[in-house]
């Protein structure tokens, strides 16, 4: 069980093959701090691109040796995502990490038909969280990239995020499908949806996990909100992923959870050929890391 991101990290340091991150427009005083962090900790190994003499100048100002990376050297601003994203699509790296760049800039690398990681999936995003007094680690999808997801979008979005949890070692990860209550209304669609999918489930149509929904948020985090309803629950107070219904739910609790639950926050974006970090310019180093870590993870063996 992941108890805190501390897990992650210890648990991408142990899996072996060690792997290679690619990050993208990395002549960034904080990229060159996440640079430093992951080779002390001996999680991976790094191609810095970007222009090469200001990372030098960055690594020199903050102490980090420049040797323990390798530079790929791009002073075009609009091609440095090309260039790392072109590493891993050729096997050189096993990540792509966004640095100091725009996302949509960094998203179009993904996509790039040439040398970027199409695979004909969709994007999500899937988001892990560290909560004070939570006893352990739970993810959201998808709360940053498909925005009012039809039936068939939930199910590749749970082919996506599924398997991801799997290659941590969460064998049989419990899943909540969220929706504002336990019946099928057909007033609310994702009640609907909810109850279509666990019937896919049950036919193994789906990766495999517990799944459980309709189901509200209270029931699904507290037990004993279930019992006052009258619902034997199988993931009540155990879940592993939350699948919301639509974006703006997954925002909304992801931004709650960090600003009235104090989480912290780590995310990848998955359904690519490889694993992707997008983490904000305003992601702390810790969330960063804990992020590559999670991405190294989602490697599998």
């Amino acid at each position: 069980m992941y108890a805190q991101f501390n897990d992650i990290v210890k648990a991408a340091c142990a899996r072996k093959p060690k792997r290679t991150i690619a990050i993208a427009a990395a002549a960034d005083n904080k990229m060159i701090h996440v640079a430093q962090a992951v080779t002390d900790l001996d999680l991976c190994d790094v191609i810095l691109v970007g222009d090469e003499d200001r990372i030098r100048e960055l690594a020199a100002k903050d102490g980090f040796p420049i040797e323990k990376a390798e530079i790929v050297d791009e002073k075009d601003v609009e091609k440095v995502g090309i260039r790392a994203v072109e590493l891993v699509s050729l096997g050189r790296a096993d990540v792509f990490v966004k640095g100091k760049m725009n996302t949509s800039d960094f998203l179009r690398a993904v996509l790039n038909k040439e040398v970027g990681l199409r695979t004909g999936r969709q994007l999500n995003v899937l988001t892990c969280y560290d909560v004070p007094g939570e006893k352990k680690l739970f993810f959201i999808t998808d709360g940053g990239m498909t925005v009012a997801p039809s039936l068939e979008d939930k199910v590749e979005i749970l082919k996506n995020a599924v398997p991801v949890l799997h290659n941590m070692g969460i064998k049989e990860p419990k899943i909540a499908i969220l929706t504002a209550n336990e019946k099928v209304d057909p007033k609310i669609p994702a009640t609907a949806d909810a109850a279509a999918l666990c019937k896919m489930a049950e036919r193994g149509e789906l990766p495999r996990g517990i799944y459980e929904g309709p189901i509200a948020f209270d029931v699904a985090m507290r037990p004993d909100a279930a019992a006052e309803k009258g619902l034997n629950s199988r993931v009540s107070g155990d879940v592993d992923l939350f699948l919301v219904p639509n974006i703006e739910t997954g925002n909304c609790m992801g931004k709650a959870i960090g600003y009235f639950g104090k989480g912290q926050t780590a995310g990848i974006v998955i359904g690519a050929a490889a694993p992707v970090v997008m983490s904000s310019r305003a992601a702390s180093i810790e969330g960063k890391v804990t992020s590559i870590a999670w991405a190294i993870l989602a490697c599998g063996e």
